[in-house]
Order: C-alpha cells, then sequence, then structure tokens
C-alpha cells in the first residue's frame, strides 16, 4: 500500500473519530483535551522536527508544516481523547497504567510507519522508546490537566453540563 493510501486511510480514520468521540459524556471536556493535546502536541513536535530526531518526508501541506498535521492536530488528540473518556470514572490507581493500553499500540503503530513507509523517520538520536515515553507524558499530562478543571469546577461550585455537579 502506498504511501499516499495510508495518509488518506489514517485521515478518514481521524475525520469519522470526530463524530463519535465527541457525541456521548461531558463534550465541552473533551474538547479542552482535545485542545490541550494538539497544544501539547505542537510544543513538543515543533521542537522535535526542528532539530532533526524526527521528520514527515510524506505529509500534507508539506510547503507550510514540517510536521505531519494529521498524526498532530487529528490522530492523536482524538486518541487522547479517548483516552479521558476510557478513564472517565476511573480511580488513579488504574489510570496510570491504562496509559500504556493507548501509548504503546500508537508506538507500535509509529514505529511499524517509521520502518515501512515515508511517512515518519526517526533521526539518529530517536527511537521508539522517545515516542513512547513522550506519548506516555502528554496522555498523562492531558488526563491531569482535564482532572484539574473538574477539580476547580467543584471548588467553585460550577454548575457544568446543565447543571449537574461532578
Amino acid at each position: 500500500m502506498s504511501d499516499k493510501k495510508i495518509l488518506k486511510i489514517i485521515t478518514i480514520l481521524g475525520i469519522c473519530g470526530w463524530s463519535f468521540l465527541f457525541k456521548k459524556g461531558p463534550t465541552k471536556d473533551w474538547f479542552l483535551v482535545y485542545l490541550f493535546k494538539t497544544f501539547i502536541t505542537t510544543m513538543i513536535d515543533g521542537p522535535v522536527v526542528k532539530k532533526k530526531l524526527v521528520s514527515y518526508p510524506y505529509r500534507y501541506f508539506s510547503k507550510f508544516f514540517e510536521t505531519n498535521i494529521v498524526f498532530d492536530y487529528l490522530i492523536f488528540p482524538l486518541l487522547c481523547v479517548l483516552y479521558s473518556q476510557f478513564t472517565y470514572k476511573l480511580k488513579p490507581s488504574k489510570i496510570i497504567p491504562s496509559v500504556f493500553l493507548f501509548s504503546a499500540p500508537m508506538t507500535i503503530i509509529h514505529w511499524w510507519l517509521e520502518r515501512n513507509t515515508k511517512l515518519i523517520k526517526y533521526g539518529k538520536r530517536w527511537t521508539s522508546f522517545h515516542t513512547l515515553g513522550v506519548l506516555t507524558i502528554t496522555f498523562w499530562s492531558s488526563r491531569a490537566f482535564i482532572a484539574l478543571i473538574r477539580f476547580l469546577n467543584r471548588k467553585r461550585n460550577v454548575p457544568v453540563n446543565g447543571g449537574e455537579l461532578f
């Protein structure tokens, strides 16, 4: 399968993910998670690409973006929303290890794409372990961010979701 076809499939999956992930639960929370993840991804992936630790030889809008916008602004944030939904009612003791249900498969897919396509290329100082670490930390960060937002809402007794309190 060509790189172009793989990127199109990933893009379509990401667009379809929007329609499913934002239908249930506190939509505002999921949107905040999505935006927070895109912010974190921008802050991390930009410098990583500039330092040539990772590159994206085949990507959309290559004249305007050095990063892969499908991964950075569609797939990774949507999976982060899915992780937040999955851990929504879990206790911290289960939230922490459950991240690997998301970051490990993503790392394996990233590794496969790096080995078999021109969608991702690792520089000499970057490995799949770096990818796993960055993904894991960003998942935890976004989950901590939304937990903080919910805590502040409860503390201020601000009704959310049509009047109910968390």
